[in-house]
């Protein structure tokens, strides 16, 4: 949603008491924004006001990860990239993945991304269950 002839800290400023996607709890403000990876309401992370924005979600059992494209700016539809990984695959391929694509778009938010992403994959496995040993 960033427009070339806007800064960044005016749609900061304006979004950031009134937005479609602010969840307030008590003395907490977060935010439900896809493009937001730690899902609080703060300037760094706001998909938003920023130009280079990561999310990380899970849809149809499947993990993408969001990211903001440049040459779109003033489609936005088209401005979003989507990067979906399969349920089979490696909690550590994901998260190796996740980093490398991160890693040079916004370094700051690589480690809470791979972070999230390791969490929706280890919450997919299905743990083995053993049966119970009797006594003889």
């Amino acid at each position: 949603m960033a427009y070339s002839n806007v800064s960044n800290d005016l749609i900061w400023e304006i979004t950031k008491n009134q937005s479609a996607f602010l969840v307030k709890r008590g003395n907490f403000t977060f935010s439900k924004d896809p493009l937001n990876v730690t899902n609080k309401n703060s300037r760094t992370s706001s998909g938003l006001a920023n130009d280079k924005a990561v999310g990380v979600s899970e849809v149809d059992d499947r993990i993408t990860l969001k990211t903001r494209t440049q040459k779109s700016s003033n489609k936005p539809s088209q401005s979003v990239y989507t990067q979906s990984f399969k349920s089979g695959k490696s909690s550590r391929r994901v998260a190796l993945a996740v980093s490398n694509t991160v890693k040079g778009y916004r370094e700051d938010l690589r480690v809470v991304a791979v972070k999230k992403a390791s969490q929706y994959s280890r919450a997919k496995t299905q743990r083995k269950t053993y049966e119970a040993k009797s006594r003889k």
